[in-house]
This record gives structure tokens, sequence and C-alpha cells, in this order.
């Protein structure tokens, strides 16, 4: 009874995230860390500050269990291109989502950097229900002097379909267009749009303050609905933490932790 009940609990909870932007299908449109949670939960507040890292996330949305996220990825730079691998599990027995991902990104010029991404998604209900499909990103980066960057993030450009069964389920594209601006060597504030079709505009904006010995506080805002966020992160040596987390209006408490390792 207890794993009917759950099912019923995260169906509901599927069909309101998927307005949510935490997951892809029934859940994650695209990846979540610490960082990001704590600015707004836009993708430019992405940590991105090593190409050469490997980083274990686990995300909680409204504090259950049951819906939470693990999520291993690595970045490591060659001679051409920045190679990026990635792996997310959401759920448990009483559903589950697995998403595996590669990408590459290209610094085109001084200023300007291109990516794309492609990855499989596959999700299995108790029911024995079960579907796949394959999803793609392309993102890029223009840096039109030292203290702005901005990005332009869009998700399934392709138009792909969820397979399920016989028939095809619609995916939404998703679009985002954030700046960052670097007033100082220590802060960071962020700005940053998104619209889903056939979904209302959503607006991150996030602020970082680095104080000494590499610790950082974060805060952010987000709508609609509206949704302050906060975090804390820091780095030592080889090491990078950042946990962050935010309120829903109706559904409470959500948060995020990060770790990573450089070399």
């Amino acid at each position: 009874m207890k794993k009917y009940i759950l099912l019923i609990v995260y169906t509901l909870f599927a069909l309101n995230v998927i307005s949510e932007k935490y997951q892809t299908i029934n859940g994650i449109t695209r990846p979540m860390d610490g960082r990001s949670m704590a600015l707004g939960g836009g993708i430019s507040g992405l940590d991105e500050s090593s190409f050469k890292n490997i980083t274990l996330t686990y995300l909680l949305p409204y504090q259950l269990k049951e819906l939470s996220t693990r999520n291993i990825e690595s970045d490591f730079k060659t001679k051409w291109m920045n190679l990026h691998i990635r792996w997310s599990q959401t759920g448990e027995e009483t559903f589950l989502e697995d998403v595996v991902e590669l990408g590459a990104s290209k610094n085109l010029s001084e200023s300007f950097q291109l990516g794309v991404k492609a990855g499989f998604y596959h999700y299995g209900l108790i029911t024995g229900e079960k579907g796949q499909t394959l999803l793609s990103e392309i993102e890029c980066k223009y840096r039109p002097y030292e203290k702005m960057q901005i990005s332009v993030y869009i998700f399934n450009p392709t138009g792909s379909s969820l397979k399920k069964k016989d028939t095809p389920v619609f995916i939404g594209q998703s679009i985002n267009i954030g700046g960052s601006f670097f007033p100082s060597e220590s802060t960071e504030f962020l700005l940053e749009i998104e619209k889903m079709e056939q979904e209302n505009l959503i607006w991150h904006i996030g602020f970082e303050y680095g104080m000494r010995k590499g610790f950082f506080l974060r805060t952010g805002l987000s709508g609609a609905p509206f949704r302050p966020s906060w975090g804390i992160g820091g780095h030592l040596r080889h090491f990078r933490c950042a946990l962050g987390g935010n309120m829903h209006p109706t559904l409470g408490l959500s948060s995020c932790f990060s770790l990573s390792y450089n070399w």
C-alpha cells in the first residue's frame, strides 16, 4: 500500500514540477548544483570554475526523499575541446528516472564559447510503465568585456518526444537567457529569464559575495511563484563545496549539496 501511495504522490508532484524546472521529463530539464540553487536556480549560476573536475550532487526537492536526485559528472579538457559526462538518477523503486549525458564545448574565440550536449533519458514506474527518449542541449557564452558574461541555453532544440509504449508524448522546448556581472573580484550579480514552451516566463536573480579564505555567501530570488534562495560555498586546495536551498510558497523547502574535486 505504501508503494502505491508514493506513486500517487509522485504523479501529483511530477505534474507540478514540469513547470518548476527541477526535472527532465517527469522532473530534471537541466542540471542543478548547490551554487545555482542558492543563486536563484538559473543556468548562469552553475559552478564552472574548472574544466578538470569530478562533482557529486544531491538534490532533495521539498524534503521528499523519495524524489531525491543523485548526480555525478566530470569535465576534462583535451587539446581541441572541453568534454563533459553526467549520470543522474531520481527516485527509488516506486519510480526511477535515469539520464546519461555527453557534451562538448569549444572556445571559438577569446570571448565566445559554443557547447552541445546529447543525452538518453529513461524512466520506469512500479506498475511496469516505461518510457525513454534522446535529449539535446545547446549553450552559448559570450564575454563582451572582462566584467560581464552573457549566456544562452536551449533545451530540446530538436523537439524530441518521449516514447511511451506506442504513443509519443510531447516534450516542450525551453530557452534561458542570462547575464553575469562582476563589479569586483569578490562579487557577482546574476540575472536570467527562462521560458518553456506553453509555460509562463520565469526570472532568476542571484548575488554572490566572496569572503577571505575561499568562503562565499549567496542569495537569490526566482518567480513565479516567488521563491527566495540562499546558500554558502567554499574551496580548500583541490576541493570545492556548495550548499543551497530555496522555499516554495506552497510545497516548502528544497535543498542541494555539491562536492567537487579539481585536479
